[in-house]
């Protein structure tokens, strides 16, 4: 039957041949879908894994960028912490030598404090003889020695000490900076997410586990040389963009990002071998200054030796004693010279081996001589025996003057040293010359090291320089490390040769050499010879060292010129490596000054002197050899001694008379004889050996009347001694005595114008304080008690009162009686205080007054002061002072209480020095009077000098003393009350007395309070 398909209302009836091609047809349609379908899938599940591969790249690549600044930040901060070590290295070394120098210099001051107490107050012959002069040639010789010594060593300590703080400071400011990263640098080793579309889409799309991502691998298991650098590895081209890119970086550098590292790996860090090169400039001084003390030492106490020697035989006059004191001494000089002397040097170099024993031995023969030389009985046998004694003593000074001579040559002046390192011991490497090893263990210096150690990293040379080949192989792995591939001697010796004829090349061209300060080119060309020389010889051993201190020798001189790598330095002695912080590279450039201004013209730097001082060794060395010679001339001079007489060149025996009673003219005493030919004192002296011959005199009547002696082939014309010059001279030294006399005695107008009150005083009453009130004069102690008077010529008697609430400040000073009938006292310490007039009684209560205490700094001494109420510029009363300091007595300092604070107004000067007084007059006068009779007015409003005159009440003397003066209230102008103190002959109490001047003016004396 056909098929029927219905559709809608209709009904289609279909053929069969139509059904088998409508068959067909949907069987091609289904396959055609099911093909459309599978590629649909393969694109989709392709698209899918695109986007897996993107987003987990895209995640390594922000983990790896987090890390990486991480790393970096991280690396900054070891750096940075590293770098202050380094720093703290350079200062632990600094301060070493500063203290130690410091400490050098005060012994040596001290030594020279101490030789001058020998040369000037212990000097022998005061008391007594003086000792013979052989004896005192060897203490006076090594006392001088000695001085010259200690003043040496105090220079070359004081330079050394200095140089190296100038040095610490230098290289602090501007070498050892910390390696702080700059904005550019840090935004360098930051990583956008963007970034990531910026890469190669290899790296975008790279399949995991079926690409090689290049990371380094830390698994020790992973079977690869570790010394291999990335670029010789075949999955380094493989590695992603961001990881080559840290790589390179990490390799150059982060902070110069240029720089060559071209150093031996296990170099010393960099603040090492630029201090190293600065402490071979100083270091001569530090160690010399140390041999300068050990000489110094050794004269001073020999020389006390032979003082004691000849200052116990002579002025006390003890045998024995004299030979107890000065072996003593002389084993102390022994034990000096085994702690300080120990020989390094080999024995054949040596001249006089053992010969500093001969400096103790000088001392037995001294004493002996000395013993000989004070024998109670003349013997001539006896006196040749004691000459024996001191020419040896001398002829050893001489030999221990020239074994220390020897010591304290340098060593490559006199044999050859070399010091190991140790702990706690001296080292200095080999190629530092003009140090003496004999003292090597009591030098203390401390060297910077010139090579890392194993286990030891310079952090800041890989941040700033690089890492190297490999930073995750061999950064900071010095050679030899557990773990690393060894490098062989040879090779560690070859690469410092290739670095080293760079170096040479670079500095001998024509170009650079001819530039160079003439030191620069000898150190060149030593430095070059040495390394020619061991570069011949092919060892290992011996090259590497010589090398190595010929790197250090050429790095010192380029930073020494301040060339950099822009000059044509190689690589690696960039002075400038340690980083700045947020510095800009313009600032960096040489062409810019300190605070960033541009230079608009270049100057070259021009060294002050291209010659050096001279060196230590030389300086210390010449002391020593000129006291060689000194041993010589004394030998020779004793000598001269044995035939002529001991004192055969001076005059007369000093033991003739004693130094501190005889005349000031020895030029008049006759000694022994030129030509005898024993010792004085050998022979009784006969008198004409002391006698005073005239012709040799000066006419002594110049010292009397001042005339000049006649020239010389004159006679003198007068005697001496002539009664008429005599009494000329004392008829005018008897004129000028009058004259002094008259001028104390006050003249009679002046008697006639001032009065004594009289008045009756309390007992045991002594003032030194006078104020002058509106009704009356107080006397005051410097304790506060006081007695009232009134102004009358009548007699009366003294009205007694005390201050009180003064307990807890120091004596008074002055007193100021206040219209208001207060009292303005004020202590030596310049305390203020008030004591208002009492309601009752006689007990005045004292406090605090405004200002509390006048401008004074502490400590200050007071030697006249007031104080007063005076009307200011607004009308208001206002508080003025006057004192004078005893620091400046010849000036009156004037100030005014405005509000809480102390201003200023003016000062004036005090007419003459003697003793003075100063108080307020009026309202607005400065009366200053002094004990020399001198009284001086001032107005303060305008300054100008009211009065200017004299009284006749200042006299002090045995029996008088004034003490102040003060000006009367209602009494004429210039009426004044002098306060002064007398005693009776005989009599120990002093009494007070008041004079008043134009007391006669005053109608009747007036009562104390109204």
């Amino acid at each position: 039957a056909k098929p029927k398909l219905f559709w809608g209302p209709c009904t289609v009836v279909l053929a069969p041949s139509a059904l088998w091609k409508m068959a067909g047809a949907a069987a091609a349609a289904a396959g055609h879908m099911a093909t459309s379908t599978a590629g649909l899938a393969s694109a989709g599940a392709a698209t899918a894994a695109g986007f897996g591969l993107f987003g987990y790249n895209r995640e390594n690549f922000l983990y790896d960028a987090e890390l990486r600044f991480e790393r970096f930040t991280a690396g900054r901060e070891f750096a940075v912490a590293q770098q202050e070590q380094f720093r703290s290295d350079i200062k632990a070394l600094t301060a070493l030598t500063a203290k130690k120098n410091g400490m050098y210099a005060v012994v040596a001051t001290l030594d020279m404090a101490l030789c001058i107490a020998l040369y000037c107050a212990g000097r022998l012959g005061l008391h007594g003889a003086s000792p013979p002069g052989w004896i005192e040639g060897l203490w006076l010789t090594n006392n001088a020695a000695s001085f010259s010594f200690m003043a040496v060593a105090i220079m070359l300590a004081m330079h050394a000490m200095l140089r190296a703080q100038s040095a610490s400071a230098h290289l602090l400011t501007r070498k050892i900076r910390v390696p702080v990263p700059s904005l550019k640098q840090l935004d360098k080793a930051r990583k956008f997410a963007s970034e990531f579309e910026q890469q190669n889409w290899t790296d975008i799309f790279r399949v995991p586990y079926m690409n090689n991502n290049g990371a380094p691998k830390t698994d020790e298991k992973a079977g690869r040389a570790r010394s291999a650098s990335p670029e010789r590895r075949s999955t380094t081209n493989k590695a992603s963009s961001w990881i080559r890119e840290e790589y390179e970086t990490d390799r150059a550098g982060t902070v110069s990002g240029t720089a060559v590292n071209n150093l031996p790996g296990d170099v010393a860090p960099e603040h090492f071998r630029l201090y190293a090169a600065c402490q071979k400039e100083w270091v001569e001084y530090d160690v010399y200054a140390r041999v300068s003390i050990f000489l110094g030492f050794t004269c001073y106490i020999q020389s006390l030796a032979f003082y004691g020697l000849g200052h116990i035989n002579i002025e006390l006059k003890a045998v024995w004693v004299a030979f107890a004191t000065s072996w003593t001494i002389t084993v102390l000089q022994v034990l000096l010279l085994r702690f300080d002397l120990i020989s390094g040097r080999q024995r054949q170099k040596e001249r006089l081996p053992h010969c500093q024993w001969c400096g103790p031995l000088a001392t037995v023969c001294a004493s002996i001589g000395m013993a000989l030389d004070f024998r109670v009985k003349f013997d001539p046998t006896v006196i040749a025996i004691s000459w024996v004694f001191i020419f040896g003593a001398y002829i050893l000074q001489f030999i221990y003057a020239l074994r220390l001579l020897e010591l304290v040559l340098p060593d490559n002046v006199i044999g050859q040293f070399k010091a190991e390192e140790s702990i706690g011991d001296s080292w200095w490497p080999a190629s530092w010359q003009n140090i003496p090893s004999t003292f090597a263990h009591v030098l203390y210096i401390v060297a910077p090291p010139t090579r890392l150690q194993p286990g030891q990293i310079d952090t800041v040379r890989e941040t700033v320089h690089g890492s190297g080949p490999d930073p995750f192989d061999v950064a900071g792995e010095p050679i030899g490390a557990p773990g690393t591939q060894k490098v062989s001697p040879g090779q560690d010796v070859a690469a410092q040769a290739n670095y080293l004829d760079s170096v040479f090349e670079w500095a001998l061209s024509e170009q650079v050499f001819e530039n160079l300060s003439e030191s620069s080119k000898k150190t060149v060309q030593d430095t070059f010879g040495a390394f020619s020389v061991a570069k011949r010889d092919a060892n290992s051993s011996t090259g590497a060292k010589v090398f190595q201190d010929c790197s250090m020798s050429m790095e010192a001189m380029i930073a020494f010129e301040g060339m950099n790598e822009k000059e044509g330095a190689p690589g690696g002695y960039s002075s400038d490596s340690g980083g700045s912080a947020g510095s800009s590279d313009d600032e960096a450039e040489p062409d810019y000054t300190w605070d960033g201004r541009k230079v608009n013209q270049k100057t070259e730097a021009t060294p002050v002197n291209q010659k050096k001082g001279m060196l230590p060794w030389r300086m210390v060395s010449t002391v020593q050899a000129v006291l060689v010679g000194c041993w010589v001339f004394m030998i020779l001079a004793m000598w001269v001694d044995y035939f002529i007489g001991e004192q055969g060149l001076v005059t007369a025996p000093h033991w003739s008379k004693p130094p501190m009673s005889r005349m000031s003219l020895p030029h008049h005493e006759l000694g022994t004889p030129f030509g005898f030919p024993w010792a004085a004192g050998a022979k009784p002296f006969l008198p004409e050996q002391f006698a005073w011959h005239e012709e040799k005199r000066e006419p002594e009547s110049s010292v009397i009347v001042g005339e000049s002696p006649p020239h010389a082939g004159e006679e003198p014309h007068e005697r001496r001694l002539s009664s008429e010059t005599a009494v000329v001279d004392h008829g005018s030294n008897l004129l000028s005595a009058i004259h002094g006399i008259m001028n104390m005695i006050p003249s009679q107008p002046a008697i006639a114008d001032g009065h004594a009150l009289s008045v009756s005083w309390p007992g045991f009453f002594e003032p030194r304080l006078l104020a002058c009130g509106p009704h009356g004069i107080a006397a005051l102690t410097p304790h506060g008690v006081g007695a009232l008077v009134t102004l009358t010529p009548e007699q009366q008697t003294a009205k007694s009162f005390r201050l009180s609430g003064l307990m807890n400040l120091p004596a008074l000073l002055s007193a100021s009686w206040q219209p208001s009938e207060e009292l303005l006292v004020i202590t030596h310490a310049g305390d203020l205080a008030s004591c208002p007039r009492p309601a009752a009684g006689d007990v005045w209560a004292c406090g605090a007054a405004p200002g509390g205490r006048l401008p004074l700094p502490e400590g200050t001494r007071l030697l006249a002061t007031a104080a007063s109420w005076l009307s200011s510029s607004s009308g208001k009363p206002q508080l003025h002072v006057a004192f004078i300091d005893k620091a400046v007595p010849d000036l009156v300092a004037l100030f005014a209480l405005a509000g809480s604070d102390w201003l200023p107004i003016g000062e004036v000067q005090v007419p003459d020095s003697d003793k003075a007084s100063v108080s307020f007059v009026g309202d607005g006068e400065l009366l200053i009077a002094t004990g020399a009779g001198a009284i001086l007015r001032r107005r303060l409003q305008d300054g100008a000098v009211m009065a200017s005159s004299t009284h006749p009440w200042g006299a002090s003397h045995s029996s008088t003393q004034w003490q102040g003066a003060c000006g009367v209230h209602h009494a004429p102008e210039g009426s004044l009350a002098h306060l002064r103190l007398h005693r009776a002959e005989g009599s120990q109490a002093w009494l007070p007395e008041i004079v008043a001047s134009n007391l006669k003016d005053l109608a009747s004396g007036l009562p104390l309070f109204q």
